[in-house]
């Protein structure tokens, strides 16, 4: 039978198989649309349009493995097309990291055997692949293989010997999956190679023996500083969603796109929403803790100022009043919320908005052990209430990133200051 699907060159699942950005051809617009239609509920034109694109080719590897999941997650019959992909990609993967990238995509397909298999034989080739380790790791800990899952890691100790981080690293993913026990001896033996990052070390430490978190500013700081020049190829490989999302909830409060508006980007990192907000910025100002972070957002070019904010400090903010504050991401490195949330009131104008994502929580809020805090929906509604903001006025959830290969799940909203507040 003749292949249904043409593929474009041999560069299979060349970074994160969550991942499509890389590839800016029609194929991938298409993609985006079939997503955005799943998204609104519209299963059968989203399936429609992916078998009209999987049909046209030639396709770049990822795009194709990517429709594939968006059709099979639209109800459509994805059986053939994916049977087709995987005995072309089985033909490529000629080395250990094209074979890795094969077996992370029949993982999240479904097929874990075949992963299992694909992915045992990469690391027979190279025991150090990180990211082959990682996919097999979290495929172990979801059959509650522990220690199977840990002697994955032995090859990257012996090869980094005074790597504590690489250590830390496999103390999150334990924790994460629920393996706090494990998780705990591993962090007794990176201790002694924590002292260059101790910050970083005591609040992984705190989050997953269950204590309060300490150090927070001080650890955010070392991580961002370190992280910055490779921040956005990080989370763009983890499918961040956190600029799509506020992108999304300003299109549903129907801001007008005019650009009169006072605007202040809380935490803006390395500028990740500049672009999105600069349409409707008179005066676009981003704030954050990390000088470095502030560095590459300003090569970005989308900030009218940018300056150096502790948000849980009100005399390191700008001089407001602000018409809209957005803060995509960056709540979940606080857990009580009523300082910063107070503090965002104070430099915006009555009737101006906040538009912010966290990680959701089921109740309250909560450390979780990546290192991050979660917060539910009702709590959000009582801290803001009590910081002077009016009930939401749109909340939406969504995956706001891969960790571990599991999704993250998000809450966004959007709400008003009070115009009586203050």
């Amino acid at each position: 039978m003749a292949h249904l699907l043409h593929l474009n060159g041999d560069d299979i699942l060349a970074g994160s198989i969550e991942d499509h950005r890389a590839d800016a051809s029609p194929a991938r617009m298409a993609l985006d649309r079939a997503n955005a239609l799943l998204d609104a509920g519209k299963l059968a034109e989203s399936a429609a349009l992916c078998e009209q694109t999987l049909r046209t080719g030639p396709l770049a590897p990822l795009t194709a493995a990517n429709l594939i999941m968006v059709l099979r997650a639209a109800g459509g019959d994805a059986a053939v097309w994916e049977t087709d992909l995987l005995a072309q990609l089985q033909v490529m993967a000629t080395d250990a990291p094209r074979q890795v990238n094969l077996g992370r995509l029949m993982a999240a397909l479904g097929r874990k055997d075949q992963a299992d298999q694909v992915l045992s034989g990469a690391l027979q080739d190279d025991a150090t692949n990180i990211a082959g380790v990682m996919a097999l790791t979290s495929m172990r800990l979801a059959a509650r293989n522990v220690a199977g899952a840990v002697a994955l890691w032995q090859p990257l100790f012996d090869a980094n010997p005074e790597n504590g981080k690489m250590r830390l690293n496999l103390v999150r993913i334990l924790a994460q999956a629920g393996f706090r026990e494990d998780a705990l001896k591993i962090l007794a033996l990176s201790e002694p190679l924590c002292h260059a990052y101790r910050h970083e070390f005591d609040f992984v430490a705190a989050a997953v023996r269950g204590t309060g978190a300490t150090g927070q500013a001080a650890m955010t700081l070392d991580v961002f500083d370190g992280f910055a020049k490779d921040y956005d190829k990080t989370l763009e490989k983890l499918g961040n969603r956190g600029p799509d999302a506020i992108a999304r909830i300003l299109e549903a409060i129907r801001l007008p796109r005019n650009p009169k508006l006072a605007v202040l980007d809380a935490g803006c990192g390395t500028g990740l929403c500049g672009a999105l907000l600069r349409p409707y910025a008179k005066r676009l100002h981003g704030i954050d803790l990390s000088n470095t972070m502030l560095a590459e957002a300003k090569k970005k070019r989308c900030y009218d100022k940018l300056s150096r904010c502790d948000l849980g400090s009100i005399g390191t903010y700008p001089i407001g009043p602000f018409d809209l504050i957005t803060s995509s991401d960056v709540l979940v490195y606080f857990g009580d919320l009523s300082i910063v949330l107070t503090n965002f009131a104070s430099v915006l104008r009555p009737g101006g908005w906040l538009v912010l994502t966290v990680e959701e929580a089921a109740t309250g809020w909560t450390l979780a052990p990546s290192g991050r805090h979660k917060h539910s929906a009702l709590y959000l509604e009582g801290a803001l209430h009590k910081a002077g903001f009016a009930k939401p006025k749109h909340v939406q959830t969504f995956d706001l990133r891969h960790e571990f290969g599991h999704p993250v799940r998000g809450l966004g909203l959007a709400t008003q200051r009070l115009a009586l507040f203050g």
